[in-house]
């Protein structure tokens, strides 16, 4: 049946389909019966390696389609060649399923059997028989010779010059398919010849390139009308259903149908590897595919909503490849080689992006491919409120901070009678002159938007009033004379029971000592000469009265006293 170049193993399968045909002219005895047994079990041996090949060369186009995509190409041939390569797979099939069925039914009549089907696919196809070493008639030619020659060796029955026609129609098909598409603004085209005399002027119209390859798949099937044979030690041409079919022992009739469905399959094999050699793109290996899951996060909160993409990873599970990587770094120089998987470390609050490569190799070639990930790491964080203590004190810069669950970060904005601003790690709150203040937290996801989680009302006061020391001598404490001497200025702040940091500046003050005749003023916080005086000339059981006016941390000033006791 071939023709043109063959391979070693075409060449072979011709060898033994001789072999067959040399048997079929031998008196036949059993031991010539049970050698079309081993025979037909080495063509289904063959067969199944060159489908196997065949398959994988379906599953590079998947391969191809992934390099395609992930470079952003343009898919336009991948799909015209795989869409052509599916038909092939699929008309294939449905061959291999027409002289499946016509040898089950051979045998199955000669057994008396239901059928001698052993296996369909997902389409109810056939795909294979039972072994022939099971069949119990194997001698039997009368039904291979009724069902496919008839009682006229000379002149066929019409089943099995259909057997030819479907071979032939077959071939043509696919070779209409291999060699008819168009590619930007050309078009070629092949329309099969009848027969292999036509070949070369029905290759005219054909891309040039591809000459070849059609010519050699036809050649593939090419099958005459009539085939030579032995008759008493004559040569004599009969058409090709007698010679191959009349009186023909069933296991024998059986092996040829294996024969032509080799025959088929190996041409298949040619036709689909020349559809994939059309489709110019890398090919990475895939030994192992998963389903694959993801999102940008794995946390939400309630009343969020979450993408997740479904999606399948083929990838190399002998192959690990080189990874290099940066985190918020695009120079290559600076960044990191390793393999496998990465590990990073949450050292403080904020949101990252790893940016690198991997290497994958396209046709044995190492090639470096970009990727990225974002990732956010969030300060872990509670609040413990009181409420009755929900206090912003009016003319000062309140320091406020918040904590959202499940942001990577926050922000604090007035919502009220009250001025929010950014100042280093955190925040600060200056309420008006109203008696209430609102301040909002919203927490920050990945990609920068805002949802707004909580607000805080807050009672606005004014600052509690400083107390008035004399140099170290605190309101209301008692000191010695020689204390009271070497105290020479005023200073205005808060105790350590009041954790406000405000800064108070005295701006004048009057004096007075119990038992002297007249006060004492000055302007500042630094004691003038009158007011040195008169503390120093205080009597032991005297009392020491300061009124001083001081500026708050606003600019407004008000006015507070203190009282010391000489010892």
């Amino acid at each position: 049946m071939a023709g043109g170049k063959q391979t070693p193993r075409q060449k072979m399968i011709g060898m033994m389909y001789l072999i067959l045909t040399a048997l079929l002219a031998l008196n036949v005895s059993k031991e010539v019966v049970a050698a079309f047994i081993t025979i037909n079990d080495k063509l289904e041996s063959s067969a199944d390696v060159i489908n196997k090949t065949s398959e994988d060369t379906y599953g590079t186009f998947d391969s191809k389609r992934a390099a395609i995509q992930a470079e952003n190409g343009d898919t336009k041939d991948i799909d015209l060649w795989q869409g052509k390569a599916e038909e092939l797979k699929k008309r294939t099939k449905q061959m291999i399923h027409y002289l499946l069925g016509e040898s089950n039914e051979m045998i199955s009549t000669v057994e008396d059997k239901e059928d001698w089907i052993q296996e369909r696919d997902d389409d109810g196809l056939i795909v294979s028989l039972k072994p022939l070493v099971d069949i119990q008639k194997r001698e039997s030619y009368d039904h291979p010779t009724r069902m496919f020659v008839g009682g006229d060796p000379s002149r066929p029955v019409e089943r099995g010059l259909a057997i030819l026609d479907s071979i032939r129609k077959y071939r043509n098909d696919i070779a209409e398919l291999m060699g008819t598409y168009k590619v930007g603004d050309k078009s070629y085209s092949f329309t099969a010849p009848e027969t292999v005399d036509g070949l070369e002027d029905a290759l005219k119209t054909a891309n040039p390139d591809d000459t070849t390859a059609i010519a050699q798949f036809y050649r593939s099937l090419f099958i005459p009308d009539q085939i030579e044979i032995l008759d008493a030690g004559q040569p004599k041409m009969v058409p090709w259903p007698s010679a191959m079919f009349d009186k023909t022992p069933v296991v024998a009739a059986a092996a040829i149908f294996t024969s032509i469905k080799l025959d088929i399959l190996n041409s298949e094999n040619h036709a689909a590897n020349y559809m994939l050699g059309k489709v110019d793109a890398p090919i990475f290996n895939f030994n192992k595919i998963e389903p694959l899951a993801f999102a940008r996060t794995g946390y939400i909160n309630e009343g969020d909503s979450l993408d997740i993409r479904i999606m399948i990873a083929a990838y190399d599970s002998t192959d690990v490849p080189p990874i290099q990587y940066g985190i918020n770094d695009s120079v290559r120089e600076n960044w990191k080689t390793t393999t496998g998987a990465i590990k990073v470390k949450g050292s403080s609050p904020g949101n990252y992006n790893l940016t690198g490569l991997i290497g994958v190799r396209e046709k044995g070639e190492l090639s470096w491919k970009p990727w990225s990930f974002s990732y956010s790491v969030g300060k872990p964080s509670g609040a413990i409120s009181l409420p009755e203590m929900n206090v912003l004190y009016r003319g000062y810069a309140n320091k406020v901070e918040g904590a959202a669950s499940g942001f990577p970060s926050y922000t604090l904005s007035g919502g009220g009678n009250v001025t929010v601003t950014k100042s280093g790690n955190g925040y600060t709150a200056n309420p008006g002159n109203g008696r209430t203040a609102t301040i909002i937290i919203s927490g920050v996801a990945e990609d920068g938007t805002t949802t707004q989680i909580g607000r805080t009302e807050f009672r606005v006061q004014n600052l509690p009033k400083p107390s008035i020391s004399l140099g170290r001598i605190a309101d209301g404490e008692t000191a010695t004379p020689a204390q009271i001497r070497a105290s020479r200025q005023l200073f205005a702040g808060y105790p350590p029971e009041i954790p406000l940091d405000a800064k108070f500046t005295v701006q004048s003050y009057e004096v007075r000592v119990s038992g002297a005749p007249r006060p004492a003023s000055g302007n500042g916080a630094v004691l003038n000469g009158d007011a040195l005086r008169i503390i120093s000339n205080a009597q032991p059981g005297s009392t020491i009265s300061i009124f001083a006016t001081y500026k708050e941390p606003s600019g407004r000033t008000n006015r507070q006293s203190a009282a010391f006791k000489v010892n």
